[in-house]
Formats: C-alpha cells, structure tokens, sequence
C-alpha cells in the first residue's frame, strides 16, 4: 500500500513540476516587435499577395517569435515581401498527350527585405524565397480546381518566409 502512495506522490511531482512549457520562452527573438508591410504582388498569379501576408502573421502569431505591430513607428523590424516571378510549365505529360491533357508545374519567387530599426540598418537584403505546387487535371476534359494550386503555393511561400524570418542567425 505505501508502495502506491509513494507511486501516486512521485507521478504528482511529476507532472506538477513538467508543466512549466511557455511558448516564446528562451527564445531571445521573442521581445522583439514586427511590422509586416502588405505584400506586393508583381506577378500575375492572383491574390497571391494577400495569402502569403495572412499566411506569414498567423505563422509569427503562432511561434511567438515576435510581437506584431499595427504601425511600422512601433516596430524594431519592419518586413517587407515582394513576389517578383512566377512560372508555370507543363508537368505530367505521356508522348501522345497534347498541352491541354497536361498538368503545370507552378513556382513562385518573393524577395524578402528585412530592416532593423534600432540599428538603422537592413539584416536581410533580397534574400529570395521560393516555393512550387502543382496544378494536375483529373482526367483529360476537366480542369484543375480552381484556386487550390494558388492557394498552396501562396500559403507554402508564406510558411518559408516566417521560417527563415524566425530562424535567422542574428
């Protein structure tokens, strides 16, 4: 019986004592604010630029790694996102095929500029991100769905960008 006591006492501490994970802790990045400007869209994929904008200040919101800010006055670090290329290529296809039986290939490029306020300085300076998806058409008469492939690539463009934001080696 004590056997159990002693079992019950020690799984008590130890879940008491584990419970201590804070999101955002030990990350020194983690005080810093961010401003990320609206993303500028020069290409002529649609609505790209307001995908990849949501998609990177929910990824920051949900890391922690910064606290964002509605003014750019406000921020140590100000984002700036530019998609600049976009290219779109045949991707499945057999011989006897013709380009409309075809799938495509999509790639997206965006140029990253991120300026330090308190060093009136720029840390990264058009470091380029890119990102790919694939458009498939289920059988030789239908289409591709219609946003899903813009969709992907945007939100997969902005998953790499909030990544490489976080995990750069100051």
């Amino acid at each position: 019986m004590t056997k159990f006591y002693i079992c019950v006492l020690l799984s008590f501490f130890g879940l008491v004592s584990s419970c201590r994970y804070q999101s955002g802790l030990g990350n020194a990045k983690g005080s810093e604010t961010l401003f990320v400007q609206v993303v500028s869209n020069d290409t002529l994929l649609p609505q790209a630029g307001a995908i990849v904008s949501r998609t990177v200040r929910e990824e920051f919101l949900r890391k922690g790694s910064f606290d964002l800010v509605h003014a750019p006055e406000e921020a140590d670090l100000l984002l700036r996102v530019n998609l600049y290329e976009f290219n779109k290529s045949p991707e499945v296809f057999r011989a006897d095929d013709t380009l409309l039986a075809a799938g495509f290939d999509m790639e997206v490029a965006a140029s990253l500029d991120l300026y330090s306020s308190r060093k009136k300085s720029l840390v990264m300076d058009n470091y380029v991100v890119r990102a790919n998806a694939s458009a498939l058409r289920e059988n030789l008469t239908s289409q591709p769905a219609g946003r899903q492939p813009t969709m992907a690539i945007a939100r997969e463009l902005g998953l790499k960008i909030a990544s490489r934001v976080s995990n750069y080696s100051w």
